[in-house]
């Protein structure tokens, strides 16, 4: 049996229709063959996080932005993202959300920790604070302002350098001349220890034997101490005769 061309384009038209449901399904919002839960994660600035932007759970990725909101209380404004992961992921009290890159094509994800081990786990709809992103625009604007300031005192020091240029090399100079007398000294100092090596030696010898006399002494005087009163008496008689 042929087919007409208005038959083999229907076809084609459903084949197309049921691909796309297929990868609408698996690419998008719609879970129907998984269990899992919506989490909420607070944050003041989201930039570069869409829907359907991927949640990873230490890692591995669990889920999906849901949905992005923003709350407005009194004034104090945040960014809310509801997200949808798997059950299996389960979250504790502790869980920290943060937004890191995917990758170098800047797609940006979000990162959840497990949270606190043992604790209590987070029920479906918990809110989690979640932890700013650093802003790159005003790391890179603090950079700009160190590097203003590190040329600006770089300009600072050449022209002192510059205004003071012959009184540097006054100061170099002399320096110089101070080292030199140094040096003479200590030359002239090594040569007096030279030539009175000897002397030297034989004086802290003498010392060494003058001390060890007087320890002598001392220890017998401590274990026979009648010696100074016997020296007495004879320095006495001796007075006595003269």
């Amino acid at each position: 049996m042929k087919m007409n061309n208005e038959k083999k384009i229907g076809l084609m038209v459903t084949v197309v229709i049921i691909l796309l449901a297929i990868l609408t399904i698996k690419t998008g919002k719609f879970n129907f063959s998984m269990k899992g839960y919506t989490i909420k994660v607070q944050f003041e600035n989201v930039d570069g996080v869409n829907l359907n932007s991927p949640v990873m759970f230490n890692g591995f990725e669990v889920g999906i932005v849901d949905d992005i909101k923003i709350k407005d209380d009194q004034g104090d404004v945040k960014m809310e993202l509801i997200l949808w992961v798997k059950e299996s992921a389960k979250l504790r009290e502790g869980a920290k959300a943060y937004i890191k890159n995917l990758g170098f094509m800047g797609e940006k994800y979000i990162g959840l920790t497990s949270g606190n081990k043992g604790g209590v786990y987070l029920a479906p709809g918990s809110v989690i604070m979640g932890q700013e992103p650093p802003d790159f625009e005003r790391l890179l604007s603090d950079g700009e302002e160190i590097a203003h300031r590190l040329k600006s005192i770089s300009i600072n020091f050449d022209e002192r350098l510059e205004m003071n240029k012959e009184s540097l090399d006054e100061t170099i100079s002399n320096l110089n001349l101070t080292m030199k007398d140094l040096a003479s000294i200590v030359h002239n100092a090594n040569e007096r220890l030279t030539t009175n090596k000897k002397k030297i030696d034989d004086t802290v010898t003498n010392l060494h034997g003058l001390s060890v006399n007087l320890d002598e002494l001392s220890y017998d005087l401590k274990l026979n101490p009648w010696k100074i009163m016997y020296r007495g008496k004879e320095n006495k008689g001796k007075d006595e005769e003269k």
